[in-house]
């Protein structure tokens, strides 16, 4: 297979100063890239362990090179992504994002998905608002009322935290407890084989780095 130009310019970056920490660069096939601490093997999936926290499973078959002992060039750090004006309850998410440490993209895209922006949807399952709170995650969080936007996106920030914590960072194994329960995905450490659940875990990955 002959190596487009993208490929190779990446390929050059590995000239970069030893003086950062090594990383892993990732290009997969579509001549995409991503820089990785390390990659681990996990029963047919790769899984990359991102910077700062947080792994994602990728196929193996979705990648096409990998570049141990890679060094980023040395950059200026880039200002955080301001709330897009228009984004819906931004000042809310915003507030209840920095309150948890939480990415606020992440929490965006998991609104978009759960209601798209609705306060007022209910589930056929009970889930309610804005987050999608079920009545026994609401009673534990203590939002009084599921459908305040404020009450509702506090409490389920506050709740992806805990999930957060709970998997080491994990996005996958957060997102897959949000949609289908801790338990569930603690009991088998993975996400669990419920084609909802899958579908939903795909769904906010591929939203996330859009926003």
């Amino acid at each position: 297979m002959k190596a487009g130009p993208a490929l190779l310019t990446l390929a050059f970056l590995l000239l970069a100063s030893a003086s950062a920490p090594a990383m892993e660069l990732v290009v997969f096939q579509s001549e995409r890239s991503l820089v990785v601490e390390r990659v681990e093997r996990e029963e047919g999936l790769l899984v990359l362990v991102l910077p700062g926290g947080g792994k994602m499973g990728v196929p193996e078959g979705a990648v096409l090179r990998r570049f141990e002992g890679y060094v980023p060039p040395p950059e200026e750090p880039e200002p955080e992504k301001p709330l897009p004006p228009t984004l819906p309850y931004r000042e809310i998410i915003a507030r209840a994002c920095q309150e948890n440490q939480v990415d606020w993209k992440l929490v965006a895209a998991l609104i978009r998905v759960e209601s798209n922006f609705d306060p007022r949807a209910v589930s056929p399952k009970g889930a309610q608002g804005l987050m999608q709170l079920m009545p026994s995650t609401q009673a534990d969080l203590g939002v009084k009322d599921p459908f305040s936007p404020e009450e509702n996106i506090r409490g389920g920030v506050r709740y992806l935290r805990w999930l957060l914590d709970a998997f080491q960072g994990d996005l996958e194994l957060t997102l897959a407890a949000y949609n289908a329960g801790i338990r569930r995905v603690q009991q088998v450490q993975a996400v669990p084989p419920i084609p909802e659940t899958q579908r939903y875990v795909a769904r906010i990955l591929a939203l996330y780095p859009t926003l």
